[in-house]
């Protein structure tokens, strides 16, 4: 009996959870505080906030790659600043500090990668080419992108966009996913091209009835909750099969 109740126990315990704790980056500037989700490997995500700031969903989705045996850093740039989580703070995040959070994450590891959404791709970017511009080693693997804004203004009906320049002057490996009902998809095409002009390898993975923000959309649909469901495998399987390295 004893025997039962212990496997009747194994069987409805839930799973065990990846440790996380919090630390900090310091910088000549700002103390970044980093919530960390560990794992036993070598690999470590960077995962970089969205102009909406860190939110619960991406704790999750970094749950889940920790189980899988990828460490993931959510860095608060934000709070680091004293800044407001709104759209217009993004513009204000300074490359410098994604430099420094690079190289606290080379220094406990050598297979690093950048992931973060939206607007945030600017200054996670423009943090990796000031890095790369100072000629530090090793170099990051490359980054992951969720439907990156990089214009300079919206794009009027008609007329090509205009990208910020950090698109070509970017030397990375990345991979941007992108849903096909985001305003962005149908210039994927010349975001790409910008890219490759800069030297990146770029690749692109794009979904069917899919919106941007669609891992923390109140309104999210059922296809966009199930392709969040997904999101740390997908990611897990983008990593494992991208070809990795900056481009100088």
């Amino acid at each position: 009996m004893r025997w039962l109740l212990l496997c009747l126990g194994l069987f409805l315990s839930p799973p065990l959870l990846a440790a996380t704790d919090v630390f900090t980056v310091h910088t000549p500037a700002a103390d970044i505080p980093v919530t960390r989700h560990q794992a036993a490997g070598k690999r470590l995500l960077l995962w970089l906030p969205s102009e909406y700031g860190v939110l619960a969903e991406e704790h999750r989705i970094a749950e889940e790659l920790a189980r899988r045996g990828w460490e993931v850093w959510l860095a608060d740039l934000y709070a680091a600043r004293f800044l407001p989580t709104v759209a217009s703070s993004a513009e204000a995040l300074p490359a410098e500090d994604v430099a420094a959070l690079i190289d606290a994450a080379l220094a406990r590891t050598r297979q690093v990668w950048l992931v973060t959404a939206g607007r945030g791709a600017k200054y996670a970017l423009e943090g990796a080419r000031l890095r790369q511009s100072h000629a530090r080693q090793p170099a990051l693997a490359g980054a992951v992108l969720l439907y990156p804004n990089l214009y300079m203004g919206q794009p009027e009906p008609g007329t090509d966009p205009v990208y910020l320049p950090i698109t070509r002057d970017t030397r990375l490996s990345l991979h941007i996913l992108q849903g096909e009902l985001s305003p962005w998809y149908w210039t994927l095409d010349t975001l790409k091209a910008a890219f490759e002009a800069g030297g990146s390898r770029v690749r692109v993975q794009t979904f069917s009835g899919i919106r941007d923000r669609f891992y923390f959309r109140p309104d999210a649909t059922a296809e966009e909750k199930a392709l969040a469901a997904r999101l740390p495998d997908l990611i897990g399987q983008i990593l494992r099969e991208s070809p990795t390295g900056s481009r100088k």
